[in-house]
């Protein structure tokens, strides 16, 4: 079978790097061993490699600074940094450097399996932002000679031109749409792995309280005939610093509590991590706008609850799907929420959001008003920039 790409992979421990190799090779791709930064450097400008998987501690040369001379020599080369220290200030910088990825050991298989298929997915995309360069390049080069040689005939060819233009200024715009598609791919990547680990950090513990939280209510409620046959021998007694007279009322409304907190956790996770999952490049999907302004005002709640209140919300019943990108529209929706509630200049203003359709055009719409100071005059032109 035809090997997936060529890994150069560069780690001081024998052991870890052995490992390495054995996984990389196992999906796929042929793998390039390397014990230190140096000899990593020789086989970069001996050959050349897709991918390049580097420790960053490392004593002869650590890896941001072999990644940086590494780029040096193969302007193509992706790197992926691993780590056995979770330090956020060193993945933040490894990623400023270009780094697509940051994995902490032990690696597993599956975040491997993800960070090279998508440095791949990025070679190609690469390779098809040249390509589009290329067909700019030479359409330019076309115009500047057909100018060249007609200029006597301009009045003839004056619409030619203007097509050729107009091919000219399409495969400008295509060529910036593919890069921001490029940038904006790369960091849903990086977001989609940092949030999954995020996430799943939080819903552990959370999940031991929600599961554990009834245990202990069915056992309190276990324990009050025996605590209240006490309070009516022995008199009133302290529980937690506060008399058993007044605890026992209390306590089913701090399990209560308790429950509706980890509740909200679990779905502030669940809308963090599937903001975070949602593809950039479908625009075919069928959007639902209320499903889409509630997964907004869940990311949001705490700085909205914080900015006013009196926050009105209104959900337009029966509205048809809308074609285009939920992560977009959910992205549009949250740019204009944060606009709203910080123009608010104290908690007595309101701000009002709703969704609907109009029944003449058959629209629908999302609305976001608020009582804040607006838009200055000076910045009301740009605003569709």
């Amino acid at each position: 079978m035809a090997s997936k790409g060529k890994i150069l992979v560069v780690d001081d421990e024998p052991m870890v790097l052995k490992l390495l190799i054995l996984q990389i090779e196992r999906l796929g791709y042929t793998a390039t061993p390397t014990p230190n930064g140096p000899a990593a450097l020789t086989l970069l400008a001996q050959k050349s490699f897709h991918l390049m998987v580097t420790d960053i501690m490392m004593p002869q040369m650590d890896g941001l600074t072999l990644m940086q001379q590494a780029v040096a020599i193969r302007p193509d080369l992706e790197c992926i940094v691993v780590s056995g220290q979770a330090d956020l200030a060193i993945a933040v910088e490894a990623m400023k450097m270009g780094a697509i990825n940051y994995i902490q050991k032990p690696i597993s298989m599956m975040e491997l399996e993800v960070s090279l298929a998508k440095g791949m997915e990025r070679l190609t995309l690469l390779k098809t932002l040249k390509k589009s360069q290329q067909e700019l390049r030479r359409h330019r080069d076309h115009l500047e000679q057909l100018v060249a040689k007609r200029t006597a005939e301009l009045a003839r060819i004056n619409k030619q031109l203007e097509a050729d233009i107009k091919a000219r200024k399409k495969a400008e715009k295509e060529a910036e749409q593919r890069r921001r598609q490029l940038i904006e791919a790369d960091k849903m990547v990086s977001l989609g792995i940092l949030v999954a680990g995020v996430a799943h950090e939080i819903n552990n513990p959370n999940n031991f309280i929600t599961m554990n939280a009834p245990i202990l209510h069915r056992a309190w409620e276990d324990f009050l005939p025996i605590l209240e046959e006490h309070y009516q021998a022995q008199g009133d007694f302290p529980v937690a610093g506060i008399p058993f007279s007044e605890m026992r009322e209390h306590i089913p409304e701090l399990f209560s509590g308790i429950l509706d907190g980890s509740e909200r956790i679990r779905k502030i996770v669940f809308n963090l991590r599937d903001y975070a999952r949602q593809g950039i490049s479908d625009m075919d999907q069928d959007v639902d706008l209320n499903t889409a302004l509630r997964a907004a005002l869940v990311l949001l709640a705490n700085p909205l609850k914080k900015a006013t209140d009196h926050l009105a919300i209104h959900y337009g019943e029966g509205l048809p799907p809308v074609r285009g990108n939920f992560q977009r529209t959910e992205q549009v929706i949250i740019n204009l929420l944060q606009n709203a509630y910080q123009s608010l200049a104290s908690p007595d203003q309101h701000l009002t959001v709703s969704t609907g359709q109009d029944p003449k055009t058959s629209t629908v719409f999302v609305e976001i008003a608020d009582q804040g100071c607006g838009i200055a005059p000076k910045n009301l032109k740009r605003i569709l920039d």
